[in-house]
């Protein structure tokens, strides 16, 4: 698969879901998508902070989601290097960006970025990695387990490919702008089966980290209306906020 297929709605429009609420399986009540950007975390991106609105409107979007839903339990749901649970207590590993000095049991970045977006909910957050190499049929069956988790608002942190320019991490990929207007295209529809279909090897290429994450989503949910909220990418990577309620 070479792209995303999907019939969406534009920035800031919802569009409706592919599936009929009325014959949903999943308890998850609601899922919000958020940027895996390490600048997300305080202090990462220096004085300038150039992602400080951004990381407004994620915790904002997170918040404002969980109030709405009433969801009793957040849970997030990150890239790492394995699939796993992790203590909500764990210690920060933001220096792997800085000094380098990372402690044992730090916390990937991905689920770091997640903890700090939705500490101000005052909800229960479960931490919970996704092996970043994981195949969509382990991504699926993680998904599954979380769909039977009641009042939980899912958020799922997850950027899009990081080689839309010349200056980005992956450099430029030709195909990395149509692959990002079909992915932003599914979020807004809440497209499932254009989830789900991503091809591993293709995000791979493109410098897609969120790959793994999103075919979580795409397994826990049923029913949703998707809303694309924004859409930017200042580094030549795609960052997207998007809910499905």
């Amino acid at each position: 698969m070479s792209g995303v297929r999907s019939e969406g709605a534009s920035e800031g429009r919802a569009a409706p879901a592919g599936r009929d609420p009325s014959r949903s399986t999943s308890m998850i009540t609601a899922a919000v998508v958020v940027p895996a950007a390490p600048a997300l975390l305080p202090g990462i991106g220096g004085t300038a902070d150039p992602l400080a609105d951004l990381r407004e409107r994620a915790a904002a979007l997170v918040a404002d989601t969980a109030t709405a839903k009433g969801a009793d339990r957040l849970v997030v749901v990150g890239s790492g290097t394995t699939t796993r649970v992790w203590p909500g207590d764990a210690p920060s590993g933001a220096a792997r960006f800085t000094t380098g000095r990372v402690p044992d049991g730090a916390l990937p970045s991905d689920l770091e970025i997640g903890r700090v977006l939705a500490s101000s909910t005052g909800g229960e957050i479960v931490l919970h990695s996704v092996a970043a190499d994981a195949s969509p049929q382990e991504c699926a069956a993680l998904g599954t387990t979380l769909a039977a988790c009641p009042s939980t608002l899912l958020v799922v942190v997850a950027d899009g490919p990081a080689t839309l320019t010349d200056k980005a991490p992956g450099h430029l990929q030709p195909d990395a702008a149509p692959f990002a207007e079909g992915l932003a295209c599914a979020l807004a529809a809440a497209d499932t089966t254009a989830l789900a279909a991503l091809d591993p090897a293709t995000c791979d290429r493109l410098w897609m980290r969120g790959r793994a994450a999103l075919q979580v989503l795409a397994a826990a949910t049923d029913g949703l209306a998707g809303e694309l909220v924004a859409e930017e990418s200042p580094f030549g990577v795609q960052y997207l906020l998007a809910r499905w309620a």
